[in-house]
């Protein structure tokens, strides 16, 4: 008999992550249209992730907006291509939407474009001002769209936690009234225990990341699972799956 839980996942709409191992553990992505924090310690590969989902969005011809506040675009570039995943292209085809709140500290600033914007942390509701700018973009331009925040931290850091919460329920409004299905990253530890609770409460799916673990915490259709899992020259590799019942070992690229 098909337990209740395995039928959502068999209707569920899913979204390729561009991890294949993880995309076997959840029956086949991410839940459509919804949206996921990836949140732990910092360096377990939150970002990492990120940028599977964002370079298999393209390949599939799903773009991607994209909110960087840890690095400007050019360093986003650079870090894509340690993994060999080149980007210019699709930012030259108006593919990526991105949202640069870095640039502004430096001595150069990039000239905005279409499909280029420069904001600040500082300033969180001129962010959702693109935010919402560039989910209608896309929304009119193409079938669907994938959304990344990385990260939510740095709004943290710079602004009063509560209107963080507020800036980010809504920017989990906007991307999935547009259609969009999106990540949003955080370190684990940077607020405080209720600022935290608020903000899981705000997302959909909830998948941890320890550094040798990654942890199925809450995901439509799929149960709590766990696998280990490695970063190397391709990325995030996961290794050893388990869930509540029951314990497989696996190779998964």
């Amino acid at each position: 008999m098909i337990s209740s839980k395995e039928r959502v996942m068999n209707t569920t709409p899913r979204i390729e992550s561009g991890l294949n191992g993880l995309d076997a553990l959840l029956g086949g992505g991410l839940p459509e249209n919804s949206v996921t924090l990836v949140y732990g310690p910092p360096k377990t590969g939150k970002s990492i992730l990120c940028y599977h989902f964002l370079f298999r969005g393209l390949l599939k011809d799903e773009p991607c907006l994209f909110v960087m506040s840890d690095y400007t675009w050019n360093q986003l570039s650079e870090r894509m291509m340690t993994f060999n995943w080149p980007i210019e292209k699709y930012a030259k085809d108006e593919k990526i939407y991105r949202i640069d709140t870095v640039s502004r500290l430096g001595s150069k600033v990039p000239k905005e474009t279409q499909t280029l914007k420069i904001s600040h942390t500082e300033n969180p509701t001129d962010v959702m001002l693109h935010v919402s700018s560039g989910a209608r973009y896309l929304y009119k331009k193409f079938n669907r769209f994938r959304a990344v925040l990385d990260s939510s931290t740095s709004f943290f850091l710079y602004n009063p936690h509560s209107l963080i919460n507020r800036v980010l329920k809504s920017y989990v409004l906007s991307i999935k009234e547009a259609g969009g299905t999106g990540l949003i990253t955080y370190a684990e530890g940077s607020v405080d225990s209720q600022t935290e609770t608020m903000l899981k409460a705000s997302v959909d799916n909830l998948i941890k990341l320890d550094g040798e673990e990654m942890h199925i915490e809450a995901v439509i259709g799929a149960g709590r699972k766990k696998a280990s899992y490695s970063i190397g020259e391709k990325g995030i590799l996961l290794k050893e799956i388990s869930d509540e019942n029951s314990f497989i070992a696996v190779g998964l690229d």
